[in-house]
């Protein structure tokens, strides 16, 4: 959509570089102090203006067409160490060794805007008898 974006704003800056061609032409036509020279003369102000905001979009759109294209590929590369990272975890839970005698219990507590949990590991009594 980018490229669209900028076909578009050169067809305005073209359409206003127009615009201040014919009116910089039919103003001189006028004798000078008469209102169509004046009206024409507005119209060279605001060919002139458009053309500028136009060409100011057109930048800025090259601007973000290059921050867009600079942020998404480290997103790209991220994505592919987090796949690899998935992959190893599995391998690190089965090398845990369980714990069968211990009893665990689990208790939530919420903070403001983040849920924490606290693991409680209780060791059965020893008694003998």
């Amino acid at each position: 959509m980018g490229f669209k974006k900028l076909f578009n704003y050169m067809c305005l800056v073209f359409l206003s570089g127009l615009g201040l061609f014919n009116s910089t032409k039919l103003e001189a036509r006028y004798t000078e102090g008469s209102n169509n020279e004046l009206l024409y003369q507005n119209g060279i102000i605001i060919s002139s203006a458009f053309m500028g905001l136009f060409f100011a979009a057109f930048l800025l759109e090259i601007f973000l067409m290059r921050r867009r294209s600079n942020l998404s590929s480290p997103v790209i590369q991220n994505k592919s160490k987090n796949k690899s990272e998935k992959k190893e975890k599995p391998s690190e839970k089965k090398e845990k060794p369980s714990v069968k005698k211990e009893k665990s219990s689990v208790k939530k507590e919420k903070s403001s805007d983040k849920t924490q949990e606290i693991i409680i590991i209780e060791k059965p009594d020893e008694k003998s008898d």
